[in-house]
């Protein structure tokens, strides 16, 4: 007699190709680096359906890698199962240390240094 197991909520994540950033598939289809916003499957379809764009998305160069995570939902908020997927979601954990790192939120935000214009020129 096979037991059959309770369906875990899943997310898609991935790397984003331009970067490496860590991202999630967020409900319109976007690559978000915030887990809160991902999208969580909650049944095979869903998660079919999840694959299918992650396929996509990496096929189009968006993403690499695209994979399912198990999640639980806690009160909003999502938290991966694996140890793992807990610490890439939370982000680097050493960059403090590496000299010359921009995170890439801020170095979107802020404009490149004269130098760098005047060399590009």
């Amino acid at each position: 007699m096979s037991k059959t197991a309770a369906f875990q909520p899943s997310i898609l994540t991935a790397n984003r190709l331009v970067d490496g950033v860590v991202v999630f598939l967020d409900f319109e289809g976007a690559w978000s680096e915030a887990l809160a916003e991902a999208v969580v499957a909650h049944s095979p379809d869903e998660v079919r359906a999840l694959e299918d764009r992650g396929a996509y998305d990496a096929a189009r160069n968006l993403v690499v890698e695209p994979y399912l995570v198990d999640v639980r939902e806690n009160g909003g908020r999502l938290t991966p199962i694996r140890y793992r997927e807990r610490v890439r979601a939370a982000g680097p954990s050493m960059l403090a240390d590496v000299p010359g790192y921009v995170a890439p939120a801020a170095a979107a935000q802020s404009p490149a240094p004269e130098s760098e214009l005047e060399e590009a020129a």
